[in-house]
């Protein structure tokens, strides 16, 4: 193929690139942004059917969290560690109320603690109960809605195991010994004896169950929420399973499409942990890594479904293997129950401390893990350095400039080249224009002169697409994000820039959410200061690169830095800082290379014209 039609290629790659990321960017604004509002207003309107729904014989009506834990106050023992504070239900020693002490629902100081475990029958229930089921049918076992007493212990802390025990009817006490740690692994030791006349077979058992989504639930592709687990065969594998996906199941089950009996997904194995996640929230079961376990995730319709005043239940669990007590015989088994925040380091020590497999995996690496995991690394280990997760995400951005300078030097000056010998293609454009193949001849020829290879141009922007998912996955997913502040207005760089244009940026004491807020034209308004200066500091970088000679191509690639001005408006503060400092580091590094190459940019002739000099000295 002639090299002016691999330049036009190139170039119309180029252009189908990054339309290709604008049109992402535009239908996350105008579709999948009011869908998410959509469905969290039809869910804030179930929630209300369904706190007013008539109670049942099997599930309660639900109600706010604290009317429940209010009304079971009496058979509950407080959890009290520098991590958790709540309390353990002693109906079916259930985990159901959990806070976590390091982590604010918003980022003002008062702000209440992030609830992560709540009581069933309340309207975000999630909770966690561990028992033993009976092989005959005729032996009640040890459920969800047993009562238990408390042997020994007065609240659980990291220094004060409690000690509980169920005593059944028919022959069977547990002695549960629970402790906990000084961050988020429960575990658990149930001493399980037979005081009856026969021999009994029973197996551990554990559920994870939710009802309804969270509460702060929003739809969001680049994020992994609802069921996980590693689980399964002779290698357990990453088994997840998205809450929507949860959804479509139980609606086909209501309309006959599924069996009542048939599971989301079920497995077999040994060892292994599943549960359920949120955004950064995991409350997940660890059965002992020797135990033969077979699993499932379900998800249901309760009361008539969810739009006639119920709601969903979603339930991973899994089941431990038959055991054999005889009379008088006593069997000890040791599980853990993980409630807490997906802090990568947190979940790897446990990895390593209890030989959990991948439960690192909870934080949702993406396929890309290869990208992301190095990505995180090395803004972790700034963050230990600058203690400011802003400058961290600028130092990472230099390093990963410095490790692609040689392959983007060479790229850059070929595009200085590119723009050096403009006027001569320009010339030949025109000489030719109406003999297409002579055109196409002589620009080759001038390629061959000049030693241009117009591909390589391309290059810097081909890396930066895998660069920008990696980050953007990172800045999205991981923990360490939420609420970090930078400096001055950007007090949490995991939320859109706070500023607008509409106050000046604050400076009128107005309250800009009354417009940005408008659905569907106020993102118009939405623009703060960090967003703005990436506009211009993408307009900047264009104007060093050699200019499309097509005039179509031109103006799109002209209006770009505005519409990615308001598309960037909505990203997460932290991803448009890296994107502007990236744009900034790009422009210092282009510019000088072209100066060293003798060329003239947008910039030397915007100098030539205030100051009457010519920034660029021609090459020797």
């Amino acid at each position: 193929m002639l090299q002016g039609d691999q330049q036009g290629n190139n170039r119309n790659m180029m252009i189908a690139v990054v339309l290709s990321l604008g049109i992402i960017f535009l239908f996350e604004m105008f579709v999948a942004t009011p869908a998410r509002e959509e469905a969290r207003r039809e869910q804030a309107a179930r929630e209300q059917a369904a706190a007013t729904a008539p109670v049942t014989e099997t599930e309660p009506a639900l109600a706010p969290a604290e009317v429940i834990l209010s009304q079971s106050a009496a058979s509950r023992v407080p959890i009290d560690t520098p991590s958790l504070d709540g309390t353990l239900n002693l109906t079916g020693a259930r985990f159901d109320d959990m806070n976590l002490r390091r982590y604010r629902q918003t980022i003002e100081a008062d702000s209440a603690e992030v609830n992560l475990l709540s009581p069933r029958g309340s309207t975000h229930s999630l909770d966690a109960v561990f028992g033993w089921e009976d092989r005959d049918p005729s032996f009640t076992g040890v459920g969800a809605n047993e009562a238990w007493t408390v042997a020994s212990g007065q609240t659980l802390t990291p220094e004060t195991p409690l000690v509980l025990q169920h005593v059944s009817a028919d022959g069977l006490t547990v002695r549960r010994t629970i402790s906990v740690d000084e961050n988020y692994m429960i575990t658990m030791l149930d001493e399980v004896s037979n005081t009856g006349p026969t021999a009994r077979e029973v197996r551990p058992f554990a559920t994870v169950r939710r009802q309804n989504l969270p509460a702060d639930f929003t739809p969001n592709q680049i994020v992994h929420q609802g069921f996980t687990g590693v689980f399964g065969g002779e290698q357990p594998t990453l088994h997840e399973t998205r809450f929507q996906a949860a959804d479509r199941h139980a609606r086909d089950r209501d309309r006959g499409r599924v069996g009542d009996d048939e599971r989301i997904e079920t497995a077999s194995g040994t060892g292994g942990w599943l549960g359920i996640t949120d955004h950064y929230w995991l409350a997940a079961m660890i059965p002992a890594q020797n135990e033969p376990v077979e699993v499932y995730y379900d998800a249901r319709n309760q009361a008539g479904g969810p739009d006639e005043g119920g709601y969903r239940d979603y339930r991973a669990a899994y089941t431990g293997a038959f055991r054999t007590i005889a009379p008088g015989e006593t069997i000890a088994y040791e599980q853990r129950f993980f409630a807490g925040a997906k802090r990568a380091e947190v979940l790897q020590g446990y990895q390593e401390q209890f030989g959990i497999p991948d439960l690192d995996k909870a934080v949702d690496w993406g396929m890309f893990w290869f990208l992301t995991r190095p990505f995180f690394g090395l803004l972790e280990w700034f963050f230990g350095f600058v203690h400011n997760f802003g400058i961290a995400i600028l130092l990472t951005t230099v390093v990963v400039k410095a490790i692609l300078f040689p392959l983007v030097f060479t790229s850059y000056k070929e595009m200085a080249k590119m723009r050096a010998v403009a006027p001569k293609i320009k010339e030949l454009q025109e000489r030719f224009a109406n003999d297409k193949q002579r055109q196409m001849q002589e620009m080759q020829r001038l390629y061959k002169t000049e030693k241009l290879n117009p591909a390589a141009g391309c290059i810097p922007i081909l890396l930066q697409i895998p660069i920008f998912y990696a980050l953007y996955k990172v800045l999205t997913v991981t923990i360490e994000m939420r609420h970090a502040p930078f400096f001055g207005w950007l007090r949490d760089l995991s939320a859109p820039d706070p500023t607008s244009w509409i106050n000046l940026f604050g400076i009128i004491p107005f309250n800009a959410d009354i417009i940005t807020g408008i659905p569907i034209i106020g993102f118009l308004f939405a623009v703060g200061v960090l967003p703005i200066l990436y506009g211009f500091s993408m307009w900047l970088l264009q104007a060093l690169s050699p200019p499309p000679p097509d005039k179509i191509q031109q103006q799109i690639f002209a209006i770009l830095p505005l519409i990615f001005t308001f598309v960037f408006a909505g990203f997460a503060a932290g991803m448009v800082l890296y994107w502007t400092w990236s744009n900034t580091l790009s422009i210092l590094q282009q510019y000088f290379i072209m100066r060293s190459q003798g060329v003239e940019t947008e910039f030397d002739k915007w100098l030539s014209k205030r100051f009457g000099k010519n920034a660029a000295k021609p090459a020797e």
